[in-house]
């Protein structure tokens, strides 16, 4: 394969290349004969020429300091351009390791961020609904359990336009607790709380609808309780460092690239180290 570009030629334009090649004697300038040097480069692997070399993107003098390190003491030459060869081999070992450290955090960020993202609605919803569930039974629970004016429907709003089935059903008996709150507030005390009264009939009926309301809300709360804490723990495997192990481990094509490499380096590096060796053992001489 050329590294220069080839011009198209016509048959006219090639028989009268030829005509005219047949008078000519060469190029006579220094430059026109660096130019027709130029002028059939194929590979230039085994190149040598100042011009080869510099179409090549290489520099000369590098390949001439090379030739006479060889040729002044070829042991020693060949020593100094191992050991190079052995370094630049070692560092990219070391950049191989950065590498495939840096694809490992990508997919652990990555694997993270999907798994998480597979939890957190399920969990926020579920924590949402708990919390508006806990709301009405710190409400019975108050000292005074009378519900402050829109309290009770507020309550119900807080569930959103579309509440589960099994919190809908606690509506008709919170409005039924709110109606009997509100026929019997209950007595200040010494203190200057207010009480429920159960003596009165009225008492009697709003104590009754707190005991329903309290039983079903219990019932209700059970499930979410035990879904949130097996949400929690499967927030926690994600984070766990046997979770993490798993998503670092390589399994795309990137990673498969970077063990190629990994292997070749050492490959590499293995067979430098041997031909140093036998050149130090004076194999050479």
């Amino acid at each position: 394969m050329s590294l220069t570009a080839k011009r198209r030629t016509t048959g006219k334009t090639l028989a009268r290349s030829r005509r005219n090649g047949g008078k000519s004697r060469g190029p006579v300038t220094p430059g026109g004969k660096a130019h027709s040097a130029k002028a059939n480069l194929r590979h230039g692997f085994y190149a040598q020429t100042n011009g080869a070399l510099t179409a090549l993107g290489e520099d000369p003098a590098q390949y001439a300091r090379l030739m006479n390190s060889v040729q002044t003491n070829l042991v020693e030459g060949l020593e100094i351009e191992l050991k190079e060869l052995i370094g630049d081999t070692l560092w990219r070992m070391k950049r191989g390791a950065r590498m495939q450290n840096g694809l490992a955090a990508k997919r652990v960020r990555s694997g993270l961020e999907m798994e998480q993202l597979a939890v957190a609605p399920r969990f926020t919803h579920i924590h949402d609904t708990y919390e508006r569930l806990c709301d009405i039974g710190k409400m019975l629970s108050r000292p005074d359990s009378t519900p402050l004016p829109g309290e009770i429907q507020g309550m119900m709003n807080a569930f959103g336009a579309t509440p589960p089935d099994d919190v809908r059903k606690l509506f008709p008996l919170l409005r039924s607790y709110g109606e009997a709150a509100a026929k019997a507030p209950g007595p200040t005390n010494d203190n200057g709380d207010s009480g429920t009264n159960p003596s009165t009939a009225a008492g009697q009926e709003r104590e009754a609808a707190s005991q329903r309301l309290d039983a079903a809300l219990d019932e209700v709360m059970l499930p979410y309780r035990r879904t949130l804490d097996s949400l929690m723990e499967e927030c926690e495997t994600v984070r766990s460092p046997e979770n993490i192990a798993a998503l670092m481990a390589p399994r795309d094509e990137n990673s498969l690239l970077m063990q190629r490499y990994e292997d070749s380096n050492l490959r590499q590096l293995w067979r430098l180290t041997n031909i140093l060796a036998k050149v130090q053992n004076g194999a050479l001489t």
